[in-house]
């Protein structure tokens, strides 16, 4: 029987007309239209400090940071599936999406460091979209580890990925029409998984 779910778009471009947000728009639309209940929250918006490697959560699960990250820790707990966009900088996440990770390192103790562990509910799965200027072959290896990594973290299952590279202009992937359809069908496929649930 179909059961309506959350699928959380994460959006960590501040470009407007950014290619990963674009991406992240046509995969949530097209989950929408298949009748999931989407969530999109641009996290750039946030003040979202780094995290300061400081051990403060190593005994409780619990970031000491007083930031808007607190307002994201009982989001993840609660999110089915998830989707993180963001562009490629330098070989890796940008900064925006990076800080976000890394601030959940919260969460990796509580499934790893505490006892007993306090490891989220597993929920749903993870996705990345990922855009980058350049062709370079090992251009997204470092994003797909850190996603994974992430999303081990939150007990999510890592599902897949949507990486588009030479896409440097704003709005360039919406002339890409096999790139638009990989993020149509991803919104289908996310849509249909939880439809047979």
């Amino acid at each position: 029987m179909y059961r309506a779910v959350r699928l959380l778009g994460l959006a960590a471009s501040p470009r407007k007309g950014a290619n990963s947000t674009l991406l992240l728009d046509t995969v949530l639309a097209e989950a929408a239209r298949a009748g999931c209940r989407v969530e999109k929250i641009e996290i750039f918006r946030f003040n979202i400090r780094p995290c300061q490697g400081c051990g403060g959560c190593d005994s409780t699960g619990v970031c000491i940071i007083e930031d808007d990250m607190y307002l994201f820790y009982p989001i993840l707990e609660e999110s089915g599936d998830i989707i993180l966009a963001a562009p490629v900088y330098f070989y890796a996440l940008s900064a925006v999406a990076k800080a976000f990770i890394d601030r959940s390192q919260a969460l990796w103790v509580r499934k790893y460091r505490l006892t007993p562990p306090q490891p989220l509910p597993p929920r749903g799965d993870g996705y990345l979209i990922a855009t980058g200027a350049t062709r370079g072959k090992r251009l997204f290896e470092c994003s797909r580890l850190t996603m994974r990594y992430f999303y081990d973290a939150l007990n999510h299952n890592y599902a897949g990925d949507l990486l588009v590279p030479d896409v440097e202009n704003e709005g360039a992937v919406l002339i890409k029409e096999a790139v638009m359809e990989q993020a149509r069908a991803l919104g289908r496929a996310i849509a249909a998984k939880k439809s047979s649930m």
